[in-house]
């Protein structure tokens, strides 16, 4: 779980009062239009938050509809990991990386590297 300190996401200090979960519903959208286009051969997912909600599970529930997406290593010699949970399979999870807050002096932020996988073109 997230824990303290983290910012709403979205980039809103404040935020008028949004929830986690409506952010993680808006962001959840826009990456799903970014992995829709038939050009784009790789997408990077990132928030200022510390939230499973808004990372883990935006990216999982991404995979589950964006047929021919898969992760790669974000930061590879990056210790902190992503989280396991929230629909995310262990493996995928540690292609996300995560900073802390407090470990890590950041306000606290989650990357994940989408890559389109190579489709086999025999004509």
């Amino acid at each position: 779980g997230g824990g303290g300190g983290g910012g709403g996401g979205g980039g809103g200090g404040g935020g008028g009062g949004k929830s986690v979960a409506a952010y993680a519903g808006g962001q959840l959208r826009l990456l799903r239009a970014a992995l829709s286009w038939p050009s784009v051969r790789e997408v990077v997912y990132s928030t200022c938050s510390v939230h499973c909600a808004e990372n883990e599970a935006v990216v999982a529930a991404a995979l589950e509809t964006a047929e021919g997406w898969t992760l790669r290593p974000a930061l590879p010699r990056w210790h902190r990991r992503g989280e396991a949970g929230a629909g995310l399979p262990a493996q995928l999870a540690l292609a996300c990386c995560r900073f802390c807050p407090r470990e890590d002096l950041t306000a606290g932020f989650f990357v994940a590297c989408f890559t389109r996988l190579a489709r086999s073109v025999e004509e």
